[in-house]
């Protein structure tokens, strides 16, 4: 019975990764789908920083700090720069997450961020940063963005 369980899992699992994820519609030709860094980039990305923290815990704050700065660098169309914030922190430390590593080098850091583009690395950057013990306070820029966000 274990032997049969253990077949099952391993089929769904394969088949789960050879499936195509398909980019939401309108994001056909957005920078995370067209490079491959969607739909597993993003998480492995995440994941490697979860790991990452758990195993070297004092990168908290730095992975906190960067991870913040690349939030807001991504509202402001900084691929670029938002990347800058955090890969020096995995490649101090590649061995902890190096499929991470991997995922964000493939990125062009030169291309300019559509919406969709922005959707997902907010998205990682905010996630990433809640992870290190990010609030939500640390998101807001200005008091108008707090009067814009209904507080």
């Amino acid at each position: 019975m274990k032997k049969l369980a253990a077949v099952l899992m391993v089929l769904c699992l394969c088949g789960c990764m050879t499936s195509l994820s398909k980019p939401p519609a309108g994001c056909e030709d957005s920078l995370v789908w067209q490079s491959g860094f969607m739909p597993e980039g993003r998480e492995l990305v995440e994941l490697g920083f979860a790991a990452l923290m758990t195993a070297e815990p004092q990168v908290k704050n730095q992975v906190k700090d960067g991870a913040v700065k690349g939030w807001h660098l991504v509202q402001e169309g900084s691929l670029k720069g938002a990347v800058g914030e955090l890969l020096p922190v995995l490649e101090k430390n590649p061995q902890y997450a190096p499929l991470a590593l991997f995922a964000l080098q493939r990125l062009d850091l030169e291309k300019s961020l559509d919406k969709c583009d922005q959707e997902v690395l907010l998205s990682m950057f905010h996630n990433i940063a809640v992870y290190a013990g990010a609030r939500d306070e640390d998101f807001v820029d200005t008091v108008a963005d707090l009067a814009n966000s209904g507080r």
